[in-house]
């Protein structure tokens, strides 16, 4: 009995660790797709219903997100690296809550002190995911935090 309990214990936490991973894989495959204004990539990430509920409460359906998504990519504007790193994940069944951290940086100049600076911005997402067949979707995106902070950039030495 207690190897049986044993046994169960070990297959929830294999579990939990492949949808964390299969999770963390998708959010790799959008941050590339949006350096690349691949749109039909991103928008295969994302459930048919999604919403994306901005920090100061503004809720953007995915028919909103995909139009700016394509007038980006019309206009060839670049978007901004980031990488995303998930904080935690709650699963329940098909769906799994997951608090995560995007982070992005890029130079920018001090107007005053006119010295390089890095500009790293923070947002922290409650996501909800939900499993479509072996493939999870990301549902609903609501921004918890943003926060950004300059740090100087470092002398190059040599």
């Amino acid at each position: 009995m207690l190897r049986a309990l044993l046994a169960c214990g070990f297959c929830v936490s294999v579990a939990f660790a492949s949808v964390k991973s299969d999770i963390d894989k998708q959010y790799h495959r959008w941050a590339k797709a949006t350096l690349n204004n691949d749109v039909d990539t991103i928008l295969s990430v994302l459930a048919a219903d999604y919403t994306l509920k901005t920090y100061t409460g503004t809720v953007i359906t995915r028919e909103k997100y995909e139009a700016s998504l394509r007038k980006r990519k019309a206009s060839k504007e670049k978007a901004a690296a980031y990488e995303t790193k998930i904080a935690s994940v709650e699963v329940a069944g098909s769906r799994a809550k997951v608090i995560s951290d995007e982070t992005s940086s890029k130079l920018t100049i001090d107007p005053v002190t006119n010295k390089k600076l890095n500009m790293i911005h923070i947002h922290r997402y409650l996501d909800t995911w939900v499993r479509s067949g072996k493939t999870w979707r990301l549902q609903s995106t609501v921004t918890q935090v943003e926060s950004t902070k300059m740090e100087p950039v470092a002398a190059k030495k040599g």
